[in-house]
């Protein structure tokens, strides 16, 4: 049995590679991913806090293993998909994971830092990501909701960056109390 899983796992990556480097790669929605992505990486760079530019960071890639894994889940088990990748042999790099979930976690949590002002501006962010960001990339064929609707992703991107929140206060409440 495991045999023939790996017979099929290489049929389908050989198509999905074969599709990609066909029709995907420099195709318009892959430039519209690729644009996408480097514009919020640049705004992440333009915006972060100079003082906490390490830590700022480390919460940039707590927010992209959080929002990779996510994704993970959700391909697997077929609540999503990605007709357009950026990176054919990882989906980590799709414009919503690598860039515009993480980034905009990000400057939430560093320009605001109390809960409660956090937890505003990030119900604010998470309904223009779920119910107007997700209905965009759905319209323009950059990502198909198979088992999956505009509230759940609403609602995942809200759970998302509450856990980043208490994972990245955690460590920098350690880092504070640490003592030398």
């Amino acid at each position: 049995m495991f045999e023939v899983i790996q017979q099929l796992k290489t049929q389908i990556n050989n198509l999905e590679l074969r599709y990609w480097y066909e029709q995907d790669v420099f195709s318009p929605h892959w430039w519209v991913i690729l644009i996408i992505s480097a514009l919020f990486v640049l705004l992440l760079c333009l915006l972060i806090d100079r003082q906490r530019v390490v830590f700022i960071w480390l919460v940039f890639f707590i927010s992209f293993l959080l929002a990779g894994l996510v994704d993970e889940f959700g391909t697997y088990f077929g609540l999503w998909s990605y007709p357009h990748q950026l990176l054919i042999f990882t989906s980590r790099f799709n414009t919503v994971d690598f860039s515009i979930i993480p980034v905009t976690i990000t400057l939430v949590y560093q320009f605001f830092s109390k809960w409660s002002f956090f937890l505003i501006a990030h119900i604010i962010v998470s309904a223009i990501i779920g119910f107007i960001g997700v209905p965009l990339f759905v319209h323009f064929d950059l990502y198909q909701l198979n088992q999956w609707s505009y509230w759940n992703s609403f609602l995942t991107v809200l759970a998302l960056g509450m856990i980043v929140k208490l994972i990245s206060d955690a460590i920098d409440q350690y880092k504070h109390n640490k003592t030398y």
